[in-house]
């Protein structure tokens, strides 16, 4: 088994097989007299890119790249792997000991396990019972997440706050969460990491979905689902508070599929943005008064404002 890699030769191999070129951590081929017949590769615990040639499909070399490609990984620390794949080929990666964790008529996400995310949920119920949840990036908090929060604890008791723990914010999520906790002291309320789960921190392979298909949307459909028929059910949770999203198509479209999948046990609840001055308070205005040396301290509580001054 040849697990050396060259990219221009794994690029030829994937498109001969229909699938696109992603990044990845590393990557790993298989040949037969020095031609590639299989492929893939893993970014975080996500394992991806994974194709083998149609005259080999039946000699078992899928499984033995992902058994390679787990092996790896386990040694890197990780606990559960993630694969991201159509739906129909659902049952053959089940076969494989994967089991499904979220699916959506475009992509299904199955686990190998589920230990990190009964960890989550245990961590979860361990701080308390909750009703609704508000998921915030706050990069950085602003007025605009407090009067979120203050909206949601004035309708419904035991509000959990979960900021989204990925690190590719201009704030880093320990200085985000301490905007959080520092902006919100005064209200009844728990403050959480989002884990992996909340708002997935595992890259969205799209490798494998067509050309004309709407990516954004297939990744917030499965954020969605994930949380919908997941994090919400486990936990008990009522009810999501968001605000509308008139700038930021993504979180839009977010938005959108979560209110899609509301029922009788869940409901999604949608306010008006913030305003002072009849703009609408952002984050990403702050960052863009910040970056141009202007005053941005309206915007933000006091305690954001000597986060962002000792960060700069």
């Amino acid at each position: 088994m040849d697990l050396d890699f060259e990219k221009k030769a794994f690029e030829e191999f994937l498109e001969s097989q229909g699938i696109h070129f992603e990044d990845a951590d590393e990557f790993f081929v298989m040949r037969d007299q020095g031609k590639i017949i299989a492929s893939g590769a893993y970014k975080g615990s996500v394992i991806k890119l994974l194709a083998v040639d149609n005259k080999y499909r039946e000699e078992g070399y899928l499984p033995k790249m992902i058994t390679h490609i787990k092996d790896q990984l386990y040694k890197n620390g990780v606990e559960t792997t993630y694969i991201y794949t159509k739906p129909e080929y659902e049952s053959m990666f089940k076969s494989l000991g994967y089991e499904v964790f979220a699916k959506t008529d475009q992509i299904v996400l199955l686990l190998d396990n589920f230990h990190e995310y009964d960890d989550f949920i245990q961590r979860v119920n361990d701080s308390g019972k909750f009703n609704a949840c508000i998921v915030m990036n706050a990069n950085p908090f602003t007025w605009g997440h407090r009067k979120l929060v203050e909206y949601a604890a004035r309708n419904i008791s035991n509000v959990i706050i979960f900021v989204v723990e990925e690190n590719m914010s201009k704030y880093s999520f320990e200085d985000r969460f301490k905007m959080v906790e520092d902006g919100l002291t005064d209200i009844w309320c728990e403050v959480m990491p989002g884990g992996k789960f909340i708002i997935s921190d595992m890259t969205f392979p799209s490798y494998f979905l067509k050309d004309d298909t709407d990516i954004a949307r297939a990744h917030a459909s499965l954020d969605a689902e994930i949380f919908v028929s997941r994090i919400a059910k486990d936990l008990g949770l009522r009810q999501r508070y968001v605000a509308k999203e008139p700038f930021d198509n993504m979180t839009a479209i977010y938005n959108e599929e979560l209110k899609k999948r509301q029922h009788p046990l869940f409901e999604v609840i949608e306010i008006d943005r913030y305003a002072i001055d009849g703009e609408i308070v952002s984050a990403s205005k702050v960052r863009e008064l910040e970056a141009e040396g202007k005053d941005y301290s309206k915007y933000v509580p006091e305690t954001t404002r000597e986060i962002m001054e000792k960060v700069k």
